[in-house]
């Protein structure tokens, strides 16, 4: 079998999940990636993280033979394990169905279709066609690349003058939908086919949107609000009957929470038919004692996951802290106290002297925590001392002038 490794910032296991000595393994890995990769591996063939990986896997595939399985767990690999699995004829997800999880004009339009409610939206394939919706629908809006991912290149537009600052609209598919200032949550977990294995629901603190444009934190914590997770727990069910059905899958499914206490309004924004990035998959082993990737690389496989609901009780956060100065920067001076009941259970935080050069993504990115407790009051209260007791200070590589995070 081949794997496709290119998911940085966690830890994949593959050995555990695949044994390497009954099975020759063949990988195709991102530069900067070979530590994921087993010693047992029969060939790993390296690539920059902009080169496709066909050309890699076929002739691994000359060398070895046709593989039995491909697995890919990064969002932009889906697509070409589809592909591969159809020229070799052999077992997975195909083109049809990750074009549901990665098309976000193809997955509103299916879960619309399900009577799931979802912000105004329409393909915008031309200037012309995001002001015509911008005047049906007001102002402010929302132009995203259809394929995208980590909000790149995503744009909210406030104004008709605005609609200058859009980015090239022929270079790829781009969607045009109503903007919706609801909070953001998200769901992470594994769906079996026909209901919800193990999950739990997050609300964001702030937005991804404003993290990828340079906003200081991003976090999420869990929510124990049983209002919220009974409304979740249907609108998830019928989210992925409508992407999934019959097919398990691990998700992160993202939505808007507005409304008021004992009502919660609900509405879609977008899925993913993989783990969630950024220190997830760490508290989900550390934590809940579930690990999310190895579900993942047992539905590629074809085997069924543990679908067992979480019992540990427990709530976590996680919070993200950009550098001040736009990378490549170097750290100057780091300053962090925050009183041992609040502390985060996990910290990664960059030394002295060392350079920052990740700008996008939740990997590397700066300073990250892990934060864990018995209710969602309780973690919330230990992001704002740890927000409060963070200082990092940085200068750009070509500047002696150095910038704090305040």
């Amino acid at each position: 079998m081949t794997v496709i490794h290119r998911v940085r910032g966690v830890d994949v296991p593959y050995t555990e999940r695949i044994d390497h000595v009954r099975n020759l393994v063949t990988y195709v890995c991102a530069s900067g990636l070979p530590d994921g990769i087993p010693e047992q591996a029969a060939a790993v063939t390296v690539l920059d993280g902009a080169t496709p990986v066909h050309g890699a896997v076929r002739d691994l595939a000359a060398r070895f033979g046709t593989p039995e399985r491909i697995v890919a767990l990064h969002e932009f690999d889906l697509f070409a394990a589809a592909e591969l699995r159809a020229e070799f004829d052999i077992p997975g997800d195909r083109a049809e169905y990750v074009t549901r999880f990665r098309d976000k004009l193809t997955m509103a339009q299916a879960v619309a279709a399900r009577n799931v409610s979802v912000p105004a939206f329409r393909a915008a394939p031309d200037l012309s066609s995001v002001a015509e919706f911008a005047a049906a629908s007001g102002f402010p809006i929302i132009v995203k690349p259809r394929f995208g991912a980590g909000s790149r290149d995503v744009v909210k537009l406030n104004s008709e003058a605005d609609l200058a600052a859009l980015p090239d609209l022929a270079s790829e598919p781009f969607l045009v939908q109503e903007f919706c200032p609801d909070e953001v949550g998200a769901i992470d977990g594994v769906w079996t086919g026909s209901q919800l294995g193990p999950w739990r629901a997050s609300k964001y603190l702030g937005t991804c949107l404003d993290f990828a444009n340079d906003a200081e934190s991003l976090g999420y914590v869990e929510v124990d609000d049983p209002a919220l997770t009974g409304t979740l727990t249907e609108f998830a069910e019928s989210v992925l009957c409508a992407l999934s059905p019959g097919v398990p899958t691990v998700f992160h499914l993202e939505f808007f929470v507005g409304g008021d206490g004992d009502s919660p309004r609900v509405q879609f924004l977008e899925v993913a038919a993989r783990a969630c990035g950024g220190q997830t998959t760490h508290m989900w082993r550390e934590v809940h004692r579930y690990d999310l990737l190895g579900a993942a690389v047992d539905i590629q496989l074809g085997r069924t996951p543990a679908t067992a609901p979480l019992t540990d009780g427990e709530v976590v956060a996680e919070l993200l802290i950009h550098p001040p100065v736009t990378p490549p920067c170097r750290v100057v001076d780091v300053h962090w106290a925050v009183p041992e009941a609040y502390a985060p259970y996990h910290c990664s935080i960059p030394q002295v002297g060392s350079v920052i050069t990740e700008t996008f993504g939740y990997a590397d990115i700066g300073a990250a925590f892990r934060i864990r407790g018995k209710s969602t009051a309780e973690v919330l209260e230990s992001v704002r001392r740890t927000v409060a007791g963070f200082r990092m200070m940085c200068t750009a590589l070509d500047s002696p002038v150095a910038v704090a995070v305040a």
